[in-house]
């Protein structure tokens, strides 16, 4: 996707991003899946804000360094801005993952949710591999739209027969079919992996499941609604001119008008349910966000 799309999406990715992993558990790939003892440099594909920098560099052995590489000058200036004032090194590149080729060495090449956006997801997962030095290890941590949807439970609302899933499969199909993105990529990559040369080629889960939970933690329990419910837009009433907007974009990615029509309602009762339910539904999100990892 282009730059001018990601310069807009900085509170989408902050507010799907948070509560999206276990760092006890990021904590235990690095010591006991990777056995990284000592200091490392990293370069993250498709940085964001940083998000995996903020993940990993607590965690690393003194003297690692990290470099982010994105298309999004907006993106990168918000992650300037948090690893400001850490005492990390950092360094933040603009490039088109498509186009980027660096000139650097690094022991670990890593992209998150990132893949998936990419139609020439193969070229890029290359260019990793190519970034690291012999026996660097390169990671990639990417859903898959299939289990992520059918991953969703809302408390007094049966989200199965709100005739979602289907469509979401239907309109991912079209798009992989006319050389767009593929959804279903996390389950893709290991054998990609395997496939370009990578040793010792794993994968993993995360163990991250959201659970919004209203008799919890009050605090835990706002923050964590309030994201999810913004990432996915369900904390605002969608009005009938953005309906209509909205299906027919959905018509543009390959659904008839009816389909259009139940894909916009089911979003439309979600919404009203969860926030006329604040303070009793509960939500669970258990994406099953793939972790694929080979050494070079």
């Amino acid at each position: 996707m282009k730059e001018s799309y990601w310069n807009g999406r900085l509170e989408f990715l902050k507010a799907i991003r948070t509560g999206g992993c276990n760092d006890d558990y990021i904590e235990f790939l690095v010591e006991k899946v990777w056995k990284i003892d000592k200091p490392v440099n990293v370069i993250d594909f498709g940085c964001g804000f940083g998000y995996i920098g903020l993940l990993l560099m607590p965690l690393l052995p003194e003297g690692s360094t990290y470099t982010g590489v994105d298309i999004s000058e907006t993106l990168l200036e918000d992650a300037r801005k948090i690893f400001a004032d850490s005492t990390f090194v950092t360094n933040f590149i603009k490039a088109d993952l498509n186009e980027y080729i660096t000139n650097e060495s690094y022991d670990i090449a890593i992209s998150q949710a990132v893949l998936r956006h990419i139609p020439n997801a193969k070229g890029v997962l290359e260019k990793m591999l190519q970034s690291v030095v012999k026996g660097g290890l390169v990671v990639c941590m990417e859903g898959d739209l299939e289990i992520e949807k059918t991953g969703q439970y809302f408390s007094g609302l049966d989200y199965t027969e709100l005739g979602m899933v289907p469509l979401h499969r239907k309109m991912y199909k079209q798009e992989l079919e006319n050389g767009g993105r593929d959804y279903r990529i996390g389950v893709k990559i290991p054998v990609l992996m395997q496939e370009l040369g990578l040793n010792n080629v794993g994968v993993r889960m995360n163990d991250r499941v959201k659970f919004i939970n209203p008799f919890g933690d009050k605090e835990e329990h706002e923050k964590h609604f309030n994201a999810v419910t913004s990432a996915w837009g369900w904390n605002k009433q969608l009005t009938e001119a953005e309906k209509v907007e909205y299906k027919a974009s959905l018509i543009s990615r390959g659904l008839s008008e009816e389909e259009a029509e139940t894909y916009v309602m089911g979003e439309v009762k979600i919404r009203d349910y969860v926030m006329n339910n604040k303070d009793k539904a509960y939500i669970i999100q258990s994406p099953c966000i793939l972790i694929s990892y080979g050494r070079k």
